[in-house]
C-alpha cells in the first residue's frame, strides 16, 4: 500500500484521481464464502459409487451375453437350413437322373413293347384337304 501511495504523490493531481478510479474499478470484490463442507452422513461414499459401476458393468456383460446367444442360435438355425437344402438338392438331382433314364429312347421303346405297342413300318402324312373332303362326303 505504501508504494501505491508514493506513486500517487509522484503524479500530478488530475492523474492521481484517475489512477485511484482505475484502481477502484479493477479491485477484486472479495466477500466471505459460507462453509461448504458436507456432513459425513450426507456424503456419497466411494463404496456406493463403486457398487454402481459394478452394477452397470454387470448389466452390460449380461446384455452382451444375451445378444451373443441370440446370434449363435441364429447361426445354428442357418447351418441346419443349409444342410436341409443340400439334402433336398441331392434328392432333386436323383429324381432328375431317374427321369432322364426312363425317358431315353431305348427305355421308351421297351416300355411301349411291354404295353403291346408296335413300331410303325411306314410313314403316313395327313393331308388336311383330303381329310375335309372325305368328311364332307360322309355327311
Amino acid at each position: 500500500m505504501a508504494i501505491a501511495q508514493l506513486e500517487d504523490f509522484a503524479l500530478p493531481l488530475p492523474q492521481r484521481s484517475r489512477v485511484r478510479e482505475l484502481a477502484e474499478l479493477t479491485r477484486a470484490a472479495l466477500r466471505l464464502v459460507p462453509d461448504l463442507t458436507v456432513d459425513n452422513s450426507e456424503e456419497v461414499s466411494n463404496r456406493a459409487f463403486i457398487a454402481f459401476l459394478i452394477g452397470v458393468f454387470t448389466a452390460g456383460l449380461l446384455l452382451l451375453l444375451s445378444v451373443n446367444t441370440a446370434l449363435t442360435s441364429g447361426a445354428f438355425t442357418l447351418e441346419n437350413m443349409k444342410l436341409h437344402l443340400a439334402a433336398v438338392n441331392d434328392q432333386r438331382d436323383a429324381v432328375l437322373n431317374q427321369v432322364a433314364t426312363f425317358s431315353s429312347p431305348e427305355n421308351l421303346a421297351k416300355s411301349a413293347t411291354k404295353l403291346g405297342m408296335v413300331p410303325q413300318a411306314s410313314i403316313n402324312f395327313l393331308d388336311i384337304n383330303t381329310a375335309n373332303n372325305a368328311e364332307r362326303i360322309s355327311r
